[in-house]
């Protein structure tokens, strides 16, 4: 077998931050005419975050970043390489990762970039970790993955009811007592397809579903191919399986693949239904994005978070099988396996949170942050900030983003940050 990552790198803690409200699924499809059955169960969603104006990529990302550390009990001058995947950048140079060191108080001597590759760059991210980790390039010091994404397409498209949001923050290092990365040569699938894509004058993106959905399973084919040449691995050996779920019925079609290549195989015990190993191994993984909805680069670890925060599941110990897949297009299966203090971890990711903050919204407050989104990123103009706690976004200033922290607010207001020259940002 090919040399592989050694295995004593992993998760040491993980954190989720969401947008602060949310839209039932049904709200929409009646206002877009179109049965609730159609998205509750056609999608498998139930709701879907919808940030405010200022709730970008930025604000989810430091917050989540914030939590880790607290959370994993991290001081965050261990920290010596930050990585944040996204598709959702909000500007053309500046990584959101250079924001994240501000906000987080991380060291000088830190390396901060981002990586992208549609929703498979929170993956690329957590690759260049463990790998970082491994090499002992700085021992003692952790690494800061976080993915960080708004889905965001047309209103009224096929799209709308696929959107959401959200960061999940990863701190890996060599203590891994979340997930451990089993020593595996890599399962990776990469071609290049035009099945979803947003150009750099658009805010909105855009998808062939039917393609998409093609492209998405040829990958998975090709990761679970090799994977399995590589490893001798059978797929019946895993006790959770978490995909890259853009809608959770997305999950159910996948593991639908891959159990139907095991039953060909010869691999399933007779009589193995398809439909009782779905909901065993992988519905227990998907409650949190049926609530959240597409969360990009996060989607896959908003998928973790979910299982270790499942009060009916046991997950110490589990072995884990992850796809990740990113349009246009590279994918890579991964297995690992859960600390065995999985449920130290249940209230202590940030999810449930997340979740209890949020408040509902009605379709027309769910058009008008769409309209101040869109306004936004026309010519950077914002309205009142919403959110009430951590960093947010405040505006722009020489056509540079402005974000509110204690730490940096003028004396008696936490909302009018210091520009260069003492005058107010706003």
């Amino acid at each position: 077998m090919p040399d592989a990552r050694p295995t004593d790198v992993g998760i040491e803690a993980l954190f989720v931050d969401l947008p602060r409200q949310f839209l039932d699924l049904g709200t929409l499809a009646r206002a877009n005419g179109v049965d609730p059955e159609k998205y509750y169960f056609g999608l498998g969603g139930r709701r879907m975050a919808v940030p405010a104006p200022d709730e970008d990529p930025v604000v989810l990302a430091s917050n989540a970043a914030r939590g880790v550390l607290a959370a994993g009990g991290v001081a965050p001058t261990r920290v010596g390489l930050v990585v944040v995947g996204t598709e959702s950048a909000v500007d053309g140079s500046k990584p959101i990762a250079a924001w994240v060191h501000r906000a987080a108080d991380l060291p000088s001597d830190c390396r901060v970039f981002d990586v992208q590759h549609a929703c498979y760059g929170g993956t690329a991210a957590l690759g260049i970790a463990l790998d970082w980790i491994a090499s002992r390039a700085r021992p003692g010091r952790k690494a800061l993955v976080i993915a960080t994404d708004v889905a965001r397409y047309e209103i009224g498209s096929p799209g709308e009811p696929t959107q959401g949001g959200g960061a999940v923050a990863l701190l890996v290092g060599d203590e891994p007592r979340v997930v451990r990365f089993e020593d595996h040569p890599e399962a990776v699938h990469a071609e290049e397809v035009a099945d979803f894509w947003r150009p750099t004058y658009r805010s909105t993106a855009v998808v062939d579903g039917s393609y998409s959905l093609e492209c998405y399973l040829r990958a998975l084919d090709g990761c679970w191919g090799r994977f399995r040449r590589d490893t001798g691995r059978r797929f019946s050996e895993f006790e959770h399986l978490l995909f890259h779920a853009p809608f959770p019925k997305m999950a159910f079609k996948a593991h639908r693949r891959l159990f139907e290549a095991a039953a060909r195989a010869g691999e399933l015990p007779s009589g193995a239904e398809p439909g009782a190993d779905f909901e065993r191994r992988v519905l227990p993984t998907l409650w949190a994005n049926a609530e959240v909805g597409n969360a990009y680069t996060a989607s896959l670890y908003l998928s973790l978070a979910g299982l270790l925060e499942n009060d009916a599941v046991d997950a110490a110990g589990a072995r884990l099988g992850l796809f990740a897949y990113g349009s246009g297009s590279c994918a890579e299966f991964l297995a690992a396996r859960v600390g065995d203090d999985a449920a130290a971890w249940r209230g202590r990711t940030g999810l449930r949170q997340a979740l209890r903050e949020r408040r509902e919204l009605s379709h027309a407050e769910y058009l008008q942050f769409r309209a101040h989104g869109e306004e936004l990123s026309r010519n950077g103009t914002l309205r009142v900030p919403t959110r009430s706690t951590g960093p947010a976004f405040c505006g722009t200033w020489e056509h540079r983003r402005v974000y509110r922290d204690e730490a940096l607010a003028v004396p008696g207001s936490s909302s009018q940050p210091l520009g260069r020259d003492g005058r107010s940002a706003r």
